[in-house]
């Protein structure tokens, strides 16, 4: 059968190429790129290289080059497609077993999930300029975010009740596609809720600049402080850092993690545009391989409380384990990044 893109994306990003070769070729790093001898040709000094930064492989001696799915293809000598199975496997990856209609239907839900929240962040962007909006506007203003800094995020402002579920309909998408975003509930009575209520928007996006999920923020000091996107079929938490999209499109040869949204979006503004933030306080090992494919060096600026603390040592553990260089921020006078700048 033939996997679809999202499949073949979704293979890549989960074996990094650097982890997946470093079992057949001892590596060792020179600048941003890894150094070994070749598996393929015989040599004596090492002409092969890998770049974590682009995910390929390529020979100086004997030319061969490719990605993680062509490599493993080359060295256990089997198809393209065993090597993707193969790949799957080792990232618990569930692949599809035939191009059943029952498959093409869920890759055409992802498809109207994905043009769902893009079009819900545009919405809730244009939102906050509103005439309807000005407690979100006087949000703004008390956190002093600039323009730019709202267009970067395209940060933006929900609305009441069921506001966004009837402008969703309106726009043509039905309700099985509206509810697997996450962005509306359906309640006992059988109504539709937004998920989101007069709460300051930040959509969240991955590496390809694809709306994933949504933070939602309390501009009063009512509770909960954040409402955040439930895992559906586009996003997995783990699997992300907010912000990365962002950081990439500058130097990113160091980069800040830090735990908080704000924190991030308050820092960049700010002047720091290497820095991103995990969805959740305790660092995955997706998340670490995302840090090490793009940073040199990364800086881990946990809150200095309790938990921030324990994330820290979490997050050390998870990065010594990919070898990768790392600092800690140290804080003083402050509980977070985003107090500390402001300071």
């Amino acid at each position: 059968m033939r996997y679809s893109e999202d499949i073949l994306n979704e293979v890549k990003e989960n074996n990094d190429i650097v982890e997946v070769i470093s079992q057949y070729v001892h590596l060792k790093r020179s600048g941003r790129n890894y150094f070994g001898i070749c598996p393929f040709h015989n040599e004596k000094s090492p002409s092969f290289s890998v770049s974590p930064d682009k995910q390929i492989f390529h020979c100086f001696g004997c030319g061969v080059g490719g990605n993680v799915i062509s490599f493993i293809s080359k060295i256990e000598g089997i198809g393209f497609k065993e090597a993707i199975e193969t790949l799957a496997e080792r990232a618990n990856i569930s692949l599809p077993v035939n191009t059943s209609q029952e498959d093409s239907k869920l890759e055409e839900l992802k498809s109207k999930v994905f043009k769902v929240n893009s079009f819900t962040a545009d919405y809730y962007h244009k939102r906050l300029y509103d005439s309807k909006s000005k407690i979100g506007q006087e949000y703004v203003k008390k956190r002093k975010l600039t323009n730019d800094t709202l267009e970067a995020y395209n940060l933006g402002f929900s609305g009441n009740f069921d506001e966004l579920y009837q402008v969703l309909r309106k726009e043509g998408f039905n309700d099985e596609e509206i509810l697997e975003s996450g962005l509306v509930n359906k309640n006992d009575n059988g109504k539709y809720i937004d998920r989101y209520r007069n709460r300051f928007m930040i959509p969240i996006l991955d590496v390809r600049n694809r709306v994933i999920a949504f933070g939602g923020r309390v501009i009063d000091d009512s509770k909960p402080k954040y409402i955040n996107s439930p895992e559906n079929i586009v996003y997995s938490k783990g699997k992300h850092l907010f912000g990365l999209n962002v950081a990439k499109k500058g130097d990113t040869k160091k980069l800040l993690i830090v735990e908080g949204y704000m924190d991030a979006i308050s820092l960049h503004q700010r002047g720091i545009t290497n820095v991103v933030a995990s969805l959740g306080t305790a660092l995955t090992t997706n998340q670490g391989w995302l840090l090490r494919k793009n940073a040199e060096e990364v800086i881990l600026g946990f809150d200095s409380d309790g938990a921030g603390q324990t994330a820290i040592i979490r997050a050390m553990e998870v990065m010594q384990n990919m070898g990768c260089d790392m600092r800690v921020l140290q804080m003083t006078g402050a509980k977070d990044p985003d107090e500390y700048i402001i300071k």
